[in-house]
């Protein structure tokens, strides 16, 4: 059965370099603050860690192979209740009193009256409107989750269920770090992978995701290619081809972090192609419409994008590839140097492969024929391409 280790009860017990920083940033808060914020990012920490620990993946392997679904809740059942009780011992750090209004929630501790009339919010007020907005969305997840759990549907059908309790996880994730995040960016400059629990992993990840189904999707449209143009009696050694570049795919740390409902259409078409790859005779016409099918839902995945953790990341590299760019026009007269910021430029922009198509047929080449190969004459011309394909890529 899976385990949920237990946090720790002091920012200080734990060497982590995350905590640390908590710690720090919690130490520049005012006397009356610092004391409820320590124990807020404790809590938070905690709870956000928990979140991570819970390995749900693991359980989609057993919904494509047919396991029922009472088995697969039985063992997810216990530790969907420590999650729950993580997030709730975080929602009483925040709101010790349980109360609705926002300086009670956590504000001062005196009763003074506030006045009927428009004040300038304090930076106290201002952290109580956001963990009083965070815990409020908690408690919407934990009871939308019930309600879904409630839904013999959801229960019946593994993948629904997994789906469920990972999008469950996901968002109490996501909202726990944005309040760290919120917080701690009143008194210090950081970005969210210095000081949000989990941030930076989830970040390595979502990049790498992107990254293998892109380079999946454009091997795959070629391979659709092939079959669809190939003779009745060659279709089936084409679609051996086609099968190993999915099983490669299937062998990396990519396949985990495709979204559930993904994982589930992926995992079926794979399935689908192995058991036409094996009947005999060959059915020619159901194996080209099955692998274009492939070929649009891989395509389909471009969509990735659209996570906001990658949008943030996306718009920050793009900013670092202009810096860059500009670094090279400026220095164009002293090609070594000007080199050195395309190369610059360009390793900004292998962060966004995934994003724009045009720029990945860009990138792609870059493997064959990179930038610090270009002869110094066609510096100034390599510098305007890359410019104008960075300028075409939509905005974050």
């Amino acid at each position: 059965m899976a385990k949920v280790p237990q946090g720790s009860s002091a920012l200080e017990d734990d060497a982590l370099p995350i905590t640390r920083r908590l710690s720090v940033v919690a130490e520049r808060f005012q006397d009356g603050l610092r004391p409820r914020v320590g124990k807020l990012f404790q809590a938070a920490k905690d709870a956000t860690r928990q979140l991570a620990e819970v390995d749900l993946v693991r359980f989609e392997v057993d919904a494509e192979e047919g396991t029922h679904s009472l088995a697969v809740w039985e063992e997810v059942a216990p530790v969907m209740g420590q999650t729950v009780q993580s997030v709730n011992r975080l929602i009483a750090v925040a709101e010790p009193d349980a109360v609705d209004n926002l300086d009670e929630a956590f504000g001062p501790s005196g009763g003074e009256q506030a006045l009927d009339v428009e004040v300038i919010e304090s930076q106290e007020q201002s952290i109580a409107r956001t963990v009083y907005a965070v815990c409020g969305m908690l408690r919407q997840d934990v009871a939308r989750l019930g309600e879904r759990l409630r839904n013999p549907t959801v229960v019946a059908d593994p993948w629904n269920l997994v789906g469920d309790l990972l999008e469950f996880r996901g968002r109490l994730r996501a909202g726990i770090g944005e309040m760290i995040f919120d917080v701690a960016a009143r008194v210090d400059e950081l970005t969210r992978a210095d000081i949000v629990p989990g941030y930076a992993e989830d970040l390595v990840q979502a990049v790498l995701v992107r990254q293998a189904a892109t380079n999946l999707a454009f091997l795959f449209r070629g391979h659709a290619k092939r079959i669809a143009q190939s003779a009745d009696d060659r279709i089936a050694a084409a679609l051996q081809d086609a099968l190993r570049d999915v099983h490669a795919f299937s062998r990396t740390r990519a396949l985990q972090g495709l979204r559930t409902p993904d994982k589930r259409i992926f995992l079926e078409a794979r399935a689908q192609m192995h058991q036409l790859g094996r009947e005999k005779p060959t059915r020619a016409r159901e194996i080209r419409q099955a692998a274009e099918n492939m070929a649009r839902f891989l395509e389909s995945l471009s969509v990735i994008s659209r996570r906001e953790n990658l949008r943030l990341h996306d718009r920050e590299q793009l900013a670092a590839a202009g810096r860059a760019l500009e670094s090279a026009r400026q220095r164009i007269a002293q090609p070594t140097r000007a080199r050195i910021a395309l190369v610059e430029a360009v390793r900004a922009a292998f962060a966004l492969y995934g994003r724009d198509a045009q720029l990945d047929a860009y990138l792609r080449a870059q493997r064959h024929f990179p930038v610090e190969w270009v002869a110094d004459p066609e510096l100034p011309g390599e510098v305007d391409r890359l410019a104008a394909l960075l300028a075409a890529v939509s905005p974050p």
